[in-house]
């Protein structure tokens, strides 16, 4: 069994009929035999910050916040069941770039970097005769001490916030528009110096992270009048988290709508860019993956922000693909991870890896094959404060088929949820299935022998320490 199911034609309620159009013919709708069987020539991943999949229209959310991205589903592949490395967004896109756990590539602190001596996909894609472009916006991927950027040609890094006029603070800002203009230019630098060479664009959007900050157009379609205490600010949000606050039904629905409302503003933008794409020749031959590095929660087990669980409001997140080879209409059911999309990118353009990785090629799925049994894990948590102090990767997930085990390395707790049964997660089934839970327990015991060695930098200074305190990724300042 491939775990594939027809996709139910998909209504794209406010997409712009060209954007349709387009999407139609570059990614491939209703696809010859011979199409399925085509390479593309250029690939983009895209890395959308905090993103939800059951918050866009073609994962069933019920409010129209993402025409485009339904669109490029509609005339793709949706992944349903796809998993993240780690609860933020530093380790999550290491995994990403490497198609490793975090335990194997080693970067799961500010304190931590990706070994040069590691090939990542834009190594590998750079040695196959790619131009390799990255542009993001985010510290935690750009900043050189990670060594994220490596493999890449043009690399910038966009940055997050800026000062506010007003209040003089640092406020997270929306992005979008500033790194895509960045984007562009990178992308028409080589036709005009004469370098016909495929691309690889790597785009990380921070937009539907906190703070919430949508634009007025934005926010007067998805939302409602508010009153209440909240400012939509991470550090606000951090506070009341640090405070042990509980947020009320009303609090909940504005950030809910909030988090819609930038979605929705991201997603346009997105918009704009595939039919610049499309105006420049490159969009029918180009692999479009979109994906996120992790979740939100909105309180389902009592937490907001992200960072320190593994339950699926923090875990799950979207998986879409569309372009040559990539079939239309196409859900695949089959349990996937983000240490796939390095994997599966590299296969899809015939470029070969200089190394192993921990993460499938999931083409196969659409090309008649199947996965090899496999489980799944996800480690690395931030911010988590136990006994008075602040720890960070002591929680631990893993899964095989429906059953995913959580277990706290501090505390020794165990938590045990049929996803199948229960995809709440609103029941522990230890009592009832300890041999099952003992089990994963071993094999999550076995993924951990087999962890390598960080390569350690110094700590963040005092001024990056006050940018990570800004983006809710202070750890210690949880404590003030």
């Amino acid at each position: 069994m491939n775990g594939i199911r027809a996709l139910p034609r998909f209504r794209a309620r406010a997409a712009p009929l060209a954007l349709l159009a387009l999407l139609a013919v570059a990614c491939g709708a209703e696809p010859a035999p011979a199409a399925l069987a085509s390479r593309p020539r250029h690939a983009i991943l895209i890395s959308i910050d905090t993103l939800r999949p059951d918050f866009l229209g073609c994962y069933g959310h019920a409010r129209d916040t993402s025409p485009t991205l339904d669109a490029l589903a509609a005339r793709g592949v949706r992944c349903d069941d796809a998993s993240s490395a780690a609860p933020w967004t530093l380790p999550s896109h290491a995994s990403l770039l490497t198609g490793l756990y975090p335990s194997r590539h080693g970067v799961k602190s500010h304190e931590t970097r990706l070994p040069l001596a590691l090939d990542t996909l834009a190594d590998d894609l750079a040695a196959g005769g790619w131009r390799t472009l990255g542009v993001v916006n985010t510290w935690n991927v750009g900043a050189p001490q990670f060594q994220l950027s490596q493999g890449f040609e043009r690399f910038h890094y966009e940055p997050e916030t800026r000062e506010d006029e007003r209040t003089l603070r640092m406020r997270t800002v929306n992005g979008a528009r500033e790194v895509l203009a960045h984007a562009r230019e990178f992308l028409e630098e080589g036709p005009a110096a004469g370098d016909e060479r495929p691309f690889f664009l790597f785009l990380h959007l921070y937009d539907a992270h906190t703070d919430f900050t949508p634009r007025a157009e934005y926010r007067e379609r998805f939302v409602e009048p508010y009153d209440g205490r909240l400012n939509g600010t991470t550090q606000q949000l951090v506070k009341l988290r640090a405070e042990g606050a509980t947020l009320d039904e009303h609090d909940l629905r504005w950030l809910r709508q909030m988090y819609e409302a930038e979605i929705c503003q991201l997603d346009d933008a997105l918009g704009r860019f595939f039919v610049w794409l499309d105006e420049h020749g490159w969009l029918a031959d180009t692999l479009v993956v979109v994906t996120s590095d992790h979740g939100e929660e909105f309180q389902e087990h009592g937490g907001f922000l992200h960072g320190r669980t593994h339950y699926q409001e923090v875990l799950r997140v979207p998986l879409l693909l569309a372009g040559p080879g990539v079939p239309a209409g196409t859900v695949l059911a089959t349990p996937v991870h983000g240490v796939d999309v390095a994997p599966t990118i590299l296969a899809m353009l015939g470029c070969p890896s200089r190394a192993p990785h921990d993460g499938l090629d999931i083409s196969a799925l659409w090309r008649g094959g199947a996965l090899p049994e496999r489980a799944l894990f996800a480690e690395a948590d931030h911010t988590n404060v136990a006994d008075g102090q602040s720890l960070l990767d002591i929680k631990r997930m893993v899964r095989r088929g429906t059953e995913k085990l959580l277990y706290d390395r501090h505390s020794g707790t165990r938590e045990l949820h049929d996803l199948g049964l229960d995809p709440g997660e609103l029941r522990d089934l230890v009592p009832e299935r300890p041999a099952r839970a003992q089990a994963l327990l071993e094999e999550l015991e076995r993924f951990e022998a087999g962890a390598h060695a960080p390569e350690a930098i110094p700590a963040p200074t005092t001024e990056e320490q006050a940018l990570l305190d800004e983006l809710g990724y202070g750890g210690g300042d949880e404590e003030k």
